[in-house]
């Protein structure tokens, strides 16, 4: 006797819909925030008037070998579109030798899971057209295994200047994530083990998004990465535990 009539796969459906919302509202009844894989501190984030819009904030270093460090400021549109427990670190980071500018940002998650995206909205949102992605090891030795893995994406952007003719610039973002002794240049990965997490252990990980940002001029993209990786091995330290140890 056939059974596999119209109505009785929208039932089957149903219930298999009704039976997983059940599954995911027990899971979120029951879980606990993990531990950052990053500091915080009771530093205020202000945005670009000097207004205070987070009480906490991840330290990032202000004094750095070889460059100038000012406080970055957070774009109004992070802060509505974010969730009000995203918990914010920004520096810009001025080279006093060779022209080099770079803008460090972390982006650290509370119980909102929607407060880390895919890398890729943050450059086309701007106006960037990526060119090259790649996932690169940057060999460091107070790293775990000797290493960090970090993603690459080499990206294009044109503008109109002063004098009116069309003008083209480069970039090099370097980014990566991590949570309690977890890390990955895998958005996708991150995202699957914060799932498995939460379903195996009822933790919710507190992700954070580590990014580095640094225009160029276009044709230096490898130079220009190779000095953000010098960046990179001076600052995390500082601020990043996950990975971190010392020898």
């Amino acid at each position: 006797m056939k059974t596999s009539s119209p109505l009785l796969v929208a039932l089957l459906s149903l219930l298999l819909i009704g039976g997983g919302w059940g599954a995911l509202l027990r899971v979120k009844a029951r879980q606990h925030s993990g531990i950052p894989g990053v500091r915080t501190a009771p530093i205020p984030t202000r945005d670009k008037s000097g207004a205070i819009v987070r009480s906490n904030s991840v330290p990032l270093p202000g004094s750095i070998p070889g460059y100038l460090a000012k406080l970055g400021e957070i774009d109004e549109i992070e802060i509505k579109t974010l969730p009000p427990d995203t918990t914010f670190g920004r520096m810009m980071y001025e080279s006093v030798s060779a022209p080099l500018t770079v803008q460090t940002s972390v982006i650290l998650m509370g119980a909102d899971r929607t407060s880390i995206h895919q890398p890729e909205f943050c450059l086309t949102g701007n106006g960037w057209t990526i060119g090259r992605r790649s996932t690169e090891r940057i060999p460091f030795d107070k790293f775990a295994g000797g290493g960090l893995d970090v993603r690459r994406f080499d990206s294009r952007i044109q503008f109109r200047g002063d004098d009116g003719r069309v003008h083209e610039s480069a970039s090099v973002y370097v980014f990566w994530f991590v949570a309690d002794r977890q890390w990955t240049a895998s958005h996708w990965t991150r995202t699957l083990w914060m799932t498995r997490d939460l379903l195996t252990q009822n933790v919710l990980q507190r992700w954070a998004y580590i990014s580095y940002f640094a225009p160029c001029v276009p044709g230096t993209e490898d130079a220009t990465f190779e000095r953000v990786c010098d960046l990179i091995r001076t600052t995390i330290p500082e601020f990043q535990i996950a990975g971190i140890h010392d020898r």
